[in-house]
């Protein structure tokens, strides 16, 4: 089972993932597209409620989106 970033501790992330997919001009359909193609299965809905902060989000959807947003594995956490 893969690991999850808790948004109980960190409601942060979600919003910093929405905050980045906007910045860089992207569809949440984009990027939920790029992510199954590294290997990251996520549906629209569970991709929603991570950006909401609903539903924790894996490391490894994070990783992948470090890539595909270009930016630092901290960014997530930014205050």
């Amino acid at each position: 089972m893969a690991e999850r970033i808790n948004q109980r501790l960190n409601p942060i992330v979600g919003s910093n993932i929405r905050r980045l997919r906007k910045e860089r001009g992207m569809k949440a359909t984009e990027v939920i597209a790029r992510l199954q193609l590294e290997g990251v299965y996520v549906t629209t809905g569970i991709f929603s409620k991570v950006e909401h902060g609903l539903n924790n989000p894996s490391v490894d959807m994070l990783v992948a989106l470090t890539g595909i947003f270009q930016c630092d594995f901290n960014e997530f956490f930014q205050k």
